[in-house]
């Protein structure tokens, strides 16, 4: 068994832009932490695998396509593939999602 501690990840910055702790990968999976500052948005891009994405922290607003959610912590919200998306923290708090994409696009 492997237990990972996020707070023990090393935190680098993506090519968005955006801090990431990248928590595990393998040929079917891709799992990120995004800490994103108050204020601070990952925008809008196309992934071609789904996603999915997991509050961890905070408050925030997740867009897929022509929809957005006001989220908070435990929700999660599905990203088909193909379909754009952007993640935005609420002013005032930090914002922290695991991102799980399936099958991992790095491996393709």
């Amino acid at each position: 068994m492997e237990i990972i501690k996020l707070e023990n990840l090393s935190k680098n910055v993506n090519s968005r832009g955006v801090t990431v702790r990248k928590v595990f990968e393998s040929e079917a999976v891709n799992i990120m932490n995004l800490l994103l500052k108050p204020g601070e948005k990952l925008d809008t891009h196309v992934t071609p695998v789904d996603v999915f994405f997991y509050v961890l922290k905070g408050k925030g607003k997740i867009e897929i396509g022509e929809e957005y959610g006001i989220v908070t912590e435990t929700d999660v919200v599905i990203s088909p593939k193909n379909i754009p998306h952007a993640v935005y923290a609420s002013e005032g708090e930090s914002f922290e999602v695991l991102v799980v994409k399936t099958p991992n696009i790095l491996k393709r």
